[in-house]
């Protein structure tokens, strides 16, 4: 096995390990931070996996570096459609049909006629630019981290081989 075959598994692994989990982690405390509601800890496990998968596989394809940026964008839009849609009981695919605040329905909150209580739209729409700009950072510093070439030890010498 040649260097050339190590290279994209390392870039393909250093960039769905550093994705997934980034895009996500920063993607719900993005949606917190926004007054929204956070899904249970297996949906948010879920989504990464997704995310790395799919991470995984636009990895091997040669794409221009300015696609991070827009797949990071993307990803976050995605996201905040999930985790909005799967935020668990009270959110819009489990609306809570015994429990009502005020005069608000869960379906006008369902349909978006009327903005949910407590979600500032403007600050939810910043800090998820925030989350894909600090994501596209780091998959290029991942990207990067895994172009270095590594030097080798020789186990009972301790000497450095090229």
């Amino acid at each position: 096995m040649g260097s050339r075959a190590v290279l994209p598994r390392r870039r393909t692994a250093a960039i769905a390990l550093t994705a997934g989990p980034t895009a996500v982690g920063l993607g719900v405390v993005a949606h917190i931070l926004g007054g929204g509601i956070a899904p249970p800890a297996t949906v948010i496990l879920a989504l990464t996996a997704l995310v790395s998968l799919l991470a995984a596989g636009l990895s091997r394809l040669r794409l221009p570096p300015w696609t991070v940026g827009v797949a990071s964008g993307a990803a976050q839009q995605a996201l905040h459609l999930a985790l909005t849609a799967l935020a668990g009981l009270g959110g819009p695919l489990f609306p809570a049909t015994t429990h009502v605040h005020g005069n608000s329905s869960p379906q006008l909150q369902m349909t978006g006629l009327q903005p949910i209580a407590g979600v500032d739209l403007h600050v939810l729409v910043v800090t998820h630019v925030g989350a894909a700009v600090l994501c596209a950072v780091m998959v290029i510093l991942a990207v990067k981290w895994a172009a270095k070439p590594r030097r080798r030890r020789h186990a009972s010498s301790g000497l450095e081989l090229a």
